[in-house]
């Protein structure tokens, strides 16, 4: 009876880790940092529902099998995240204008690009749960942005070329509308 709890406790702690995992990719908030939230849940629901088998499946050859597996399994995610960080190319701030606590930010980067990539996003808060959203997507070769506040809750793209991009942001999730993804560097 007592090891029917605790497996029963730790399937619960490996749900709601789940649906907590499944938040996480979902990102309704747009947490800059959700992926780095997603691999920690992810690897400790891995290592809850690893637990909870070992304890079902009580002691001897059985569990030191289950226990392998899960570290196996651990290590291996592990592994991904590790892998999947490497690929990430780091982005450069070219120049910043705030409104309040948001900021709009113009990114320059891109590992696999010749000539450089532009990018703008919004950025609200700070820490481990600041928010951030693309606003504005350029394409290699294209000139760099400019970004302004029209208002609370507007936002002003403007490429060298004459160009111009609005959109709209909300403020709690900073969901965008529309984000511009302009096809050709020469052209709006």
């Amino acid at each position: 009876m007592r090891r029917l709890r605790r497996v029963a406790l730790l399937g619960v702690l490996t749900v709601i880790v789940g649906l907590f995992a499944a938040l996480a990719v979902a990102d309704p908030f747009h947490l800059r940092h959700a992926r780095w939230f997603t691999a920690a849940l992810v690897l400790l629901g891995i290592l809850l529902f690893t637990a909870a088998l070992a304890v079902a499946v009580g002691r001897g050859i059985l569990r030191v099998l289950v226990l392998m597996v899960g570290a196996v399994a651990a290590l291996g995610w592990c592994a991904l995240i590790g892998v999947a960080t490497q690929l990430t190319s780091p982005s450069t701030e070219v120049s910043q204008s705030a409104d309040g606590g948001r900021r709009l930010v113009v990114l320059e980067g891109s590992a696999t690009a010749i000539d450089p990539v532009f990018a703008v996003v919004v950025r609200n808060g700070t820490g481990p749960f600041e928010q951030e959203t693309v606003v504005f997507q350029g394409v290699e070769a294209a000139p760099a942005p400019t970004a302004r506040f029209v208002d609370g809750n507007t936002v002003e793209v403007r490429l060298p070329g004459g160009c111009l991009y609005r959109s709209e942001v909300e403020a709690v999730t900073l969901a965008v509308d529309p984000v511009h993804r302009p096809l050709r560097a020469d052209g709006c």
